[in-house]
């Protein structure tokens, strides 16, 4: 009896075949980056409220303290400290300066 030869064909990858792994490995490229992204930008944008609240909060408090400012310079103030402290205004030592006209 003759041997049958068998003839093994070399499996090579078709073009076909690269083409549709390129195209599935970039939709899944496509996808991942895109959830990073927009990861990403929600971070940012919890970031930036959270930088605006303290903004806020800040301008609230430097207000409070310019409004403290002005009540502690004002001029009623310091002559009841002056008045507390046995001090009087003498107005014949007063001298009213203008603004240089």
């Amino acid at each position: 009896m003759a041997k049958i030869v068998k003839k093994t064909k070399k499996r090579r990858i078709k073009i076909e075949g690269i083409a549709t792994l390129f195209l599935v490995f970039s939709l899944c490229s496509v996808l991942f980056s895109s959830l990073f992204i927009r990861t990403q930008k929600n971070h940012l944008t919890m970031q930036i409220e959270d930088i605006r609240s303290e903004c806020a909060t800040l301008k609230d408090a430097n207000s409070q303290l310019n409004i403290e400012i002005q009540n502690l310079v004002s001029k009623d103030r310091v002559y009841e400290i002056a008045s507390s402290n046995g001090l009087s205004q003498d107005t014949a030592n007063v001298i009213n300066v203008g603004n240089g006209d």
